[in-house]
Parts: C-alpha cells; structure tokens; sequence
C-alpha cells in the first residue's frame, strides 16, 4: 500500500518531545513520504474536538492519505489502535469510539492495528505498536493481508443529529474554534432540504426562543456584517458557523459545544 502523504492529529501539545518522536518515527518508516502536523493542540482527552478538526481537514489533503490521530478517551480507556479506508482516506485511530465521530456514523470496514513490539515506550502505543505495524502496510496489497480479518467489536459513540419537529429544525454547536465561532452540526444539504422555496426562517440561540438573539439570513463570511453584528454563514467545512465580526461569538453569546440552537421556519404567503 502506498500512502500520498500522512497527516498527525493529537493532544501531545509542544512542551514534551511526543510529538517530534512521533514525526521523526514516522520519518524513518516512511523516508519517502510527505508528514504534515494537522494539529498537536486537541485539548486533552478531547476525542470529540479531535474529530471535528479532523474530519474538517482530512478531505483537503490527497486521496490515499493517511491520518494518524492519537487522543486517548478520558472515559474509555482504548486497548488498541483501528485502521480504516473511508471516502478514499485511510485512518488510524484508538478504539475509544472517535471513529465513529469521524464518520457520523456512515458505515466502514475497521481492521485492528496488532501489537508491533520492539520499542520501549511505556504507554506511548502510537511508538510502541501502531508505527510496527504499519511498516508491513508497505508491502501489503491490502489491508486484509496485513491486518488480517475485519473487527466486528468496535466501540461507537452516539453521534449527534439534528432534529425537525413543528416546523422547528433543532441542532447543537459541535466545536468552538479559536476565534471563538460557533460550528453547528448543521450542513448546507440539511439547511437546503429543511427549507422550501420561499419559506422565512429565523435562527434562534439556546432555549430562549427570543426574536432579539434571532438571526434571518445567510451571509458568506463574518466579514459580510457590521462590527459586533452576528453573522450566520457556511464554513469551509460546509457547516453552519456563527460568529461576530470584531467579536468572539462563545463568550458574548454565551454559547459553548453542546448548546442548542433552532432554526423556525414558516410560509412567507401566511406571513
């Protein structure tokens, strides 16, 4: 198997030398093939921030890329690492239920990574096991010849959908990036099938419901509004973002992953 290029996403942050054993290791069993740090920030444990940064990027880079990702589940202690191809995209993962969170749900064949062996690292698995183990990637067709028979036991989460109901498209902010914008688990293909031609809509923060924290139409960017007005647009993810133009829309919204936020809509003819 031969990889266009491979990409790190982890929690190991800068101050210790996780990340920089992990490249050069990478380095050695891949000499040929381009490593690119996609982020060593993920909070700590944070499998959900991880998914998202990932499963945002991951489609940017060249077919046949590989992404490692390393965030340990501080809920659920993964035994080992997954391999699997998705959209024509290869992933190594732990089994703590981000897979799922990288997919939404959308079915895949996982392949558990074994234990490669012959490197002291402790805990260090990504060094210890995975690395190994994909160095016999190289000469193998295919991941069955390498990885052996499918995984039938791999640990999902419940993955976060919106909801229609009355007229009313109910969702939740999904990730709060660094400016402080607020990424929705609304894409623009749900956006579109919720509403008619022709119908109004609103979208309305948190549970109050309030026509004075109500936003009424798309623009393309936060750019596109008036300092310290609210912007509702699309993102390069194709998700619904939120933010405020000179302003961070977490903290002065009071918002964070996990909110709710609803989109009413209504017939403009009985309006």
């Amino acid at each position: 198997m031969e990889f266009a290029c491979i990409t790190t996403t982890t929690d190991y942050g800068h101050t210790d030398a996780f990340a920089s054993v992990l490249n050069a290791q990478l380095k050695y069993v891949f000499p040929q093939v381009t490593i690119i740090e996609v982020s060593h920030n993920i909070r700590k444990y944070d499998i959900r921030q991880a998914a998202y940064i990932l499963r945002s990027s991951y489609r940017f880079f060249p077919m046949a890329t590989l992404h490692l990702l390393d965030v340990s589940s501080s809920r659920y202690a993964a035994p080992d690492h997954l391999f699997f191809e998705f959209n024509g995209h290869f992933f190594v993962v732990p089994d703590n239920g981000v897979a799922s969170l990288i997919t939404l749900g959308a079915p895949a064949v996982y392949y558990r990574v074994p234990e490669g062996g012959g490197v002291n690292g402790g805990s260090f698995r990504m060094l210890t096991e995975v690395l190994p183990s994909l160095a016999g990637l190289r000469a193998a067709s295919n991941p069955h010849e390498a990885l052996g028979e499918p995984a039938s036991d791999v640990f999902m989460h419940l993955v976060p959908t919106p909801f229609e109901r009355d007229n009313i498209l109910q969702a939740q902010v999904v990730h709060v990036d660094g400016y402080e914008n607020l990424i929705t688990n609304i894409d623009q293909p749900l956006f579109k099938r919720f509403l008619d031609p022709g119908d109004g809509w609103q979208l309305l923060l948190k549970k109050t419901f309030s026509d004075a924290e109500a936003v009424r139409k798309l623009s393309n960017s936060v750019d596109d509004v008036e300092p310290g007005a609210v912007a509702c647009y699309f993102g390069f993810d194709n998700m619904l973002h939120l933010g405020i133009r000179c302003g961070k829309a977490a903290s002065l919204l009071g918002m964070k992953v996990d909110d709710a936020l609803f989109i009413e809509k209504w017939s403009r003819s009985s309006h």
